[in-house]
C-alpha cells in the first residue's frame, strides 16, 4: 500500500505544477508534437460509444479529445486542481456530460470497480513512472479494463540522446545518465516524488499475464525534449518538420528505443494464461 505521505506529496507536487502547465508543457510546441503523436494512438484504438478510463489525466486536454469523438471518459488525477481545471476545460469544450472527473490517485484505481467495466484504459506522459509500484495498478486495471479491452501507456524512454546530449554539454552527468543506470530512479525536482524509469520489457513483464504488449512506438526520437522549448520555438519550421520525420521513424526497431517516451498497446487477455502465444 502507498504511504498516506507520498500521495500527499504528490498531490501538493501536482497542484503546484497545474498552475503553469499550459505554459510549461501544453501550450509549448514541443508539447503539440507529443500530443498530436498520442491522439492518433488513441484515435486508431478507441471509438464513439465506448467507456473509457484516463489515469492521470492532468488538465484534461486528451479526455476531452476522445469525449469530442464520442466516447465516455472516466478520468483521475491525484492533483484536485489538475481535475478542476480538466473540469474547467471539458465545459469549455462542450463535452462536461460525457466525462466524470475523479480525484484519486493511480495506487488506488481498485475504488472504481462499481463504475466499470471499461472497453479500454490510458495513461500518457509518464504518469506511471510516478507509480513506484506498478503490479498492484496492473491488477487493479485487470478488473477494471474488459477481456478484448485495449490499454495505451506513455512511459518514459530508457536512453535518449538528446537528453544526454543535454545535459551532458551543461556539465550535469548524473541527469545526462539518469534514465539508464541500473536501477534508474530519481527524484523529481527534489520533492520526493519518485521517478521510475522502465524499460518496454520490464513494463511487459509488469502487466503479463493479464495484459500482452502488441506494438509499441517511439514519441521523441528527432524531435528535442520540452526543456529545449525556446530553442525549438525559434525554429518552428525546423520542428514542425522534426515531428513529421519522428512519425515516419516511431516503429522502426531499435531507433524507437531512442526515443523520450515509448507509447505502448496492450490488450486485457482473454485467457491470461495464454498470453506468452501473442508475443
Amino acid at each position: 500500500m502507498t504511504p498516506p505521505d507520498t500521495i500527499r506529496s504528490g498531490e501538493a507536487y501536482w497542484d503546484h505544477a497545474a498552475e503553469t502547465y499550459q505554459q510549461d508543457f501544453a501550450g509549448t510546441l514541443i508539447g503539440r508534437t507529443r500530443r498530436e503523436a498520442i491522439w492518433r494512438e488513441l484515435d486508431a484504438t478507441f471509438h464513439a460509444g465506448q467507456k473509457i478510463l484516463e489515469i492521470n489525466c492532468g488538465t484534461g486536454l486528451d479526455a476531452a479529445h476522445l469525449a469530442e469523438r464520442g466516447a465516455t471518459v472516466v478520468a483521475c488525477d491525484i492533483s484536485p486542481r489538475m481535475i478542476e481545471l480538466a473540469r474547467e476545460h471539458a465545459r469549455a469544450r462542450g463535452v462536461p456530460e460525457r466525462i466524470t472527473h475523479r480525484v484519486l490517485p493511480t495506487e488506488q484505481l481498485g475504488s472504481l470497480i462499481a463504475e466499470g467495466p471499461f472497453d479500454g484504459a490510458f495513461s500518457s506522459f509518464s504518469g506511471l513512472n510516478c507509480v513506484e509500484d506498478l503490479e498492484p495498478v496492473g491488477r487493479n486495471l485487470a478488473q477494471l479494463v474488459r477481456p478484448g479491452g485495449e490499454l495505451v501507456a506513455s512511459v518514459m524512454g530508457r536512453f535518449v540522446p538528446w537528453e544526454v546530449a543535454w545535459f551532458a554539454a551543461h556539465g550535469n552527468l548524473k541527469a545526462a545518465t539518469r534514465r539508464w543506470r541500473l536501477k534508474p530512479v530519481y527524484q523529481l525536482e527534489g520533492d520526493g516524488i519518485a521517478v521510475v524509469v522502465r524499460s518496454v520489457s520490464e513494463m511487459q513483464r509488469t502487466l503479463a499475464p493479464e495484459f500482452w504488449l502488441t506494438r509499441w512506438k517511439g514519441i521523441g526520437i528527432a524531435v528535442p525534449p520540452s526543456y529545449m522549448e525556446r530553442w525549438a520555438a525559434r525554429a518552428a519550421w525546423l520542428t514542425r518538420g522534426l515531428a513529421a520525420l519522428d512519425r515516419a521513424l516511431a516503429p522502426v526497431p531499435l531507433i524507437r528505443a531512442m526515443a523520450d517516451c515509448a507509447l505502448l498497446h496492450f490488450v486485457r487477455a482473454e485467457n491470461p494464461g495464454a498470453t506468452d502465444s501473442h508475443r
